[in-house]
């Protein structure tokens, strides 16, 4: 990401963030999974920016709840609220969307804010929420016990290897749970073993 861009997204986190390190983890994971799929999504590096804002940001709706329900909500809202300067309104809403897709299931009929989006964008969405998504799984204890991830992108399935610093459990189990969004964009199985 851009320094400039980048900055931006960490000041906004600074102001509303209690847990920086499970956000920091899970956009390091985020970058990894975006380049070892480049291969199936395509993207160019704007997005890779896009996810790693979105990365950051995705649970800065903790502090507007303090039991966390609706978070994904709020971190939505708190994004399309900021007054971005490294940011176009189009890549705003890409992000938005992007961040609380961590939490949400993939989109129904009544997401009309997805529904809104052109459909390069909903497909942007989609993988970019997706990837997010796997990364949030990964760090599911918050404990960085997912040192890395690589990824093998087949005509059949993709395959995500994770370097594991003792027991991944949890991290598996939620792997498993949200692999969802990103089978979808993908149109193939996605499965999660050790490296």
């Amino acid at each position: 990401m851009t320094s400039s861009l980048r900055d931006e997204a960490l000041r906004l986190r600074a102001r509303y963030d209690e847990e920086p390190s499970h956000s920091d983890h899970v956009a390091e994971l985020a970058q990894q999974l975006f380049d070892a799929l480049k291969p199936w999504h395509r993207l160019d590096p704007r997005q890779r920016e896009l996810l790693d804002a979105a990365a950051l940001l995705h649970d800065i709706g903790w502090s507007q709840t303090p039991a966390g329900r609706g978070h994904h909500k709020h971190s939505a809202r708190l994004i399309q609220q900021h007054a971005w300067e490294h940011l176009q309104p189009g890549e705003v809403a890409l992000v938005a969307q992007a961040a609380p897709k961590h939490r949400l299931a993939i989109p129904q009929a009544d997401h009309e804010e997805f529904h809104a989006l052109a459909a390069a964008a909903q497909r942007q969405v989609l993988i970019l929420g997706g990837i997010l998504r796997l990364a949030d799984a990964l760090d599911r204890t918050h404990t960085g016990r997912i040192a890395r991830v690589e990824a093998e992108v087949g005509d059949d399935e993709i395959v995500v290897r994770a370097q594991n610093r003792g027991p991944w459990d949890a991290e598996r189990t939620m792997f498993e749970a949200k692999r969802d969004m990103i089978e979808l964009a993908a149109g193939r199985p996605v499965r999660c073993v050790a490296a």
